[in-house]
């Protein structure tokens, strides 16, 4: 049952929002110079509970936004008035004057290794007991999982929001895809040299340069429990996924089986933003109903407080519904001990009218053709962005072009409650070697909106194709949870493009025509399903 005090620090949060934008922030007690291994120096800003205390439990935040980032003077900091020590660093690229640093590359395992020299360095002086958690979102919250391979020997746990677990592979380049908007925005705040950008869209490819920016192949090495906090809208929301499932099967002994994952029905910027695409986030969304808070999990970990929280079960997630608030099985919070959960792969056939089918068509039938223009792609509309409209929105509008094809369900005489990861299959074929397939999964209402769920995209460049020239191509769509309702449609958008969420295909210049080949029981959007009205197809949670 969800009580009001667990909740104090996500009502502190808001109220910290608030308060800074009206243009007020805390004072730090003081402000130390942390020298790392190399000589350079980082300004920390130190918040104690009084001035004069010494030997408290240290929480360190570290972020290329720098020290006086609100969600760092103004969110974070007021966690010393319950017993802390709260040190709040610049790393090198939040210092760099001229931004032509490349955020988190001192903040690993390689060269330098920022994070644990902070972490130990901090663990001796006075004001700590040598007890040190690690606290952020987002970007603090990369140099959080980047730090903690390093295994510090201070380190005790980590809390960890909305967060990148591979640089390549989740911010920057996932399905082999730029994120044009996110990529370009971020460096643009952190990074402003324009050769920073430049550096990084010179290697699209995965190699050893972005390996160093992958704490995924680096989870056995790290020591510490953690929560994993992310949404199901939020721009990192794989890699929050990836980031757990890693630490709680693979990681060294302290971590494995001691991870905790929370996901909301929420955006990158929540709790500072309730909306949620064109609705709002319902109110039983707000927060679970099971005490995750940051201030819980440092009370136990760094102060030994009897709390409970490690008895909390290892996944806590919201079975998102209609966002409309209309009739479903759905807009619930779940548990589960582990992710993902267990499911039922069912596949959904692209059938030559445009349907999705769970009966597999009996003969083959001609394929779909659609167009690529360059000059006119397909524009992004909601989804998973951070400096454009996000979440849940309608779709109608791309639905209308003639470059789209659209496949959709008939509507559904019972709620489909989906939980894990989305894949498409399709067969594909076209006049050019190097492509792009975009994909839209949306929820059909019965009054015709066409509501995002969630997207994918990949390139068939690396696809040999068949003695025919057709490619098999694997999409991944990332994951969700939610529940399709009676009476709505599942619906599968396929395009060239989604722009300028995805960077538009360097290499494929002119207009083009592609092919989705149907009726050969190949081309396939496969779910992840759970239940079926009253019946479950695993175990109930």
């Amino acid at each position: 049952m969800l009580t009001s005090k667990p909740w104090k620090f996500l009502l502190a949060f808001c109220v910290a929002v608030v308060i800074q934008l009206a243009g007020e922030e805390l004072k730090p007690d003081f402000t130390l110079m942390v020298p790392m291994r190399d000589g350079t120096e980082l300004p920390t800003d130190i918040y104690l509970p009084h001035p004069e205390a010494k030997n408290l439990p240290c929480i360190l935040l570290r972020g290329p936004s720098g020290r006086h980032h609100f969600a760092s003077a103004t969110v974070y900091a007021p966690m010393a008035k319950a017993g802390f020590a709260v040190a709040i660093q610049d790393t090198r690229a939040a210092t760099d004057q001229q931004g032509k640093a490349l955020p988190f590359f001192s903040d690993g395992w390689s060269r330098y290794q920022d994070g644990y020299d902070a972490v130990e360095w901090m663990a001796k002086h006075p004001v700590t007991n040598g007890q040190v958690g690690t606290l952020g979102i987002s970007n603090m919250g990369i140099t959080q999982v980047l730090m903690a391979p390093t295994a510090p020997p201070s380190l005790k746990c980590q809390y960890i929001g909305v967060a990148a677990s591979s640089l390549y592979h989740h911010a920057i380049y996932p399905h082999g895809k730029m994120l044009r908007n996110l990529v370009e925005g971020w460096l643009n705040y952190h990074a402003k040299d324009p050769s920073v950008l430049a550096f990084v869209a010179e290697r699209p490819d995965y190699n050893e340069f972005w390996e160093d920016f992958n704490a995924l192949t680096h989870a056995d090495k790290v020591n510490v429990p953690a929560v994993h906090q992310g949404g199901w809208y939020d721009i990192f929301l794989q890699g929050t996924l990836d980031g757990f499932v890693a630490r709680q099967e693979k990681g060294a002994e302290g971590a494995r089986g001691k991870q905790k994952l929370l996901i909301g029905p929420w955006l990158h910027m929540y709790p500072s933003v309730t909306k949620l695409g064109e609705f709002d986030v319902p109110k039983n969304g707000l927060a679970p109903p099971i005490d995750l808070s940051p201030l819980s999990w440092f009370n136990h970990h760094l102060k030994g407080l009897p709390n409970k929280i490690d008895q909390a079960p290892a996944v806590t997630y919201y079975v998102m519904g209609p966002f409309d608030g209309s009739p479903s099985s759905g807009n619930l919070w779940r548990t589960s001990d582990k992710w993902p959960v267990d499911s039922q792969k069912i596949s959904f056939y692209l059938t030559r009218n445009n349907g999705l089918s769970e009966t597999k068509a009996q003969v083959e039938t001609p394929p779909i053709a659609y167009k690529y223009d360059p000059e006119n792609l397909v524009p992004t509309i909601g989804g998973r962005n951070l400096f454009m409209d996000a979440g849940p929105m309608d779709q109608r509008a791309i639905e209308k072009r003639d470059d789209v094809l659209i496949f959709t369900s008939l509507p559904l005489t019972e709620d489909l409650e989906v939980t894990g990861p989305l894949m498409a299959k399709l067969l594909f074929s076209s006049d050019q070697k190097d492509a792009d397939i975009a994909l839209r999964l949306t929820d059909v209402y019965p009054d015709g909106r066409s509501i995002l769920i969630s997207d994918g995209i990949t390139c068939t460049r690396a696809v040999e194709p068949d003695q025919d020239g057709k490619k098999v191509v694997d999409i991944d769509l990332w994951s969700t949870s939610f529940v399709f309702a009676k009476g709505h449609r599942i619906r599968l958008i396929i395009a060239g493009s989604n722009y300028p969420r995805y960077d538009k295909n360097a290499l494929h210049t002119n207009a083009s025509t592609h092919q989705i080949h149907v009726g050969e029981q190949v081309s396939q959007l496969i779910l992840p399903v759970v239940r079926k009205g009253d019946k479950w197809l695993v175990e109930k949670p």
